[in-house]
């Protein structure tokens, strides 16, 4: 079978054109949101914040995100996947907006707070949508749908870095970063009107899909903590989470600190980690569709742990970008993965509610990464926090290892 027939049964039809709107809304939103950590100083200084401040709005906006994943995924059964996303996607696009034109330190919490719940409401349901629409090809269309996030953090390192080389003023009292993210909250908008144009779904809440749905809140309760086998996966996915946040924070701090590269070369191979992602994501997720996705996600894994003991020992910037190059391969393959895996476990009529309601507790639990990684280097040294990422990865695959075999 060729590869533009291959093509063509995931980006043909109705539900291939869905699945590039859903993608395109995840990369947008990815954008602003990743664009917030390198503006960070420029907006503590215009609002007055300290350090401190900026780090707990950050975690706001994690946990926000966290906890709303759950009813964002139950409503979307009860309701259809479109009435959840599409006020999902108007909170991401109002939070932009008012990021654009914060003065003060309750407008930036009150942003990120839309933010975090606009993101749960847009991310969950989208894949539960793709879920209904891909049941063949449901690690491909995943690792698409993933890979704009990637998309979105490429978007926001060359941004950053423009904004870091050139601040200008484009309109005459406004800094560009202020322009910036009032584009993606324009774009936002954009995607809205693309995605109404397209969809084929109902809008209107039906009573009688919420009288089928099975799922009750203690149903998806016991979906994660009721089987051994369920736990164990939750866990390690959990403990991918935790490295996954401690990366993605830390990264360019350690290429700076702890590797004594210049700001320029740290943020370019940051921006590489991302472009990895966007070409590993779509090719691990077909590959999960033709061998059997706990495998793959072992190995992925294994190769991860690899690539961040590999990164340890590194020096040159030659060096690094391999380290980090295998390390993408096992990291960023994993997203795809996991939601297949979720997917596929999932009943069919509460889909929404099951993703939630796991990706609530991995992200919760995961998202310690953060702080765990701020300890280490506070206390002991980049290297001890980098050897615990390699050991969380080491008991993720010995997790997944051992219910496979079950």
């Amino acid at each position: 079978m060729g590869i533009y027939t291959k093509m063509g049964r995931v980006f043909g039809g109705y539900r291939g054109k869905m699945l590039v709107i859903v993608a395109m809304g995840w990369a947008i939103t990815q954008t602003g949101r990743f664009l917030l950590p390198p503006l960070l100083p420029v907006i503590m200084e215009e609002v007055g914040i300290s350090v401190l401040i900026a780090g707990v709005v950050l975690t706001i906006m994690q946990v926000v995100y966290a906890i709303a994943q759950y009813p964002s995924g139950k409503l979307s059964d009860w309701s259809g996947r479109p009435i959840i996303i599409i006020p999902g996607m108007v909170l991401i696009g109002l939070s932009f907006f008012i990021i654009a034109g914060i003065t003060t330190t309750f407008m930036l919490v009150f942003a990120v707070v839309l933010l975090g719940l606009g993101r749960a409401m847009y991310n969950v349901p989208s894949r539960a949508l793709i879920s209904d629409l891909y049941t063949g090809r449901r690690g491909r269309a995943m690792g698409i749908f993933t890979a704009g996030s990637d998309l979105g953090g490429i978007f926001a390192g060359i941004l950053s870095i423009v904004l870091a080389m050139v601040y200008l003023v484009l309109v005459e009292g406004v800094p560009n970063w202020r322009i910036i993210m009032g584009i993606c909250g324009i774009a936002s908008f954009v995607l809205i009107g693309a995605f109404v144009g397209i969809n084929r779904e109902k809008y209107k809440w039906d009573w009688e899909i919420a009288e089928k749905v099975t799922s009750s809140v203690r149903g998806d309760v016991m979906y994660i903590v009721g089987e051994r086998g369920q736990r164990e996966t939750i866990l390690a996915f959990a403990l991918f989470i935790f490295v996954a946040t401690a990366m993605v924070n830390f990264l360019p701090l350690y290429l700076i600190e702890g590797k004594d590269f210049e700001l320029e070369i740290a943020g370019s191979i940051f921006g590489w980690f991302f472009l990895l992602g966007m070409v590993v994501k779509p090719i691990i997720g077909a590959l999960s569709d033709r061998a059997p996705r706990y495998l793959i996600s072992i190995g992925g894994l294994f190769v991860s742990a690899g690539g961040v003991g590999l990164l340890i020992i590194m020096e040159s910037v030659v060096g690094v970008m391999v380290a980090i190059a295998i390390f993408a391969i096992g990291y960023k393959g994993q997203f795809p993965v996991i939601d297949a895996i979720l997917m596929d476990s999932a009943p069919k009529d509460s889909t929404g509610s099951h993703i939630g309601a796991a990706r609530s507790i991995f992200f919760t639990l995961g998202g310690l990464g953060a702080a765990y990684m701020g300890f280490a280097i506070q206390n002991y040294s980049y290297t001890v926090g980098m050897i615990g990422l390699g050991v969380a990865l080491l008991l993720a695959a010995l997790l997944l290892i051992r219910n496979y075999q079950n």
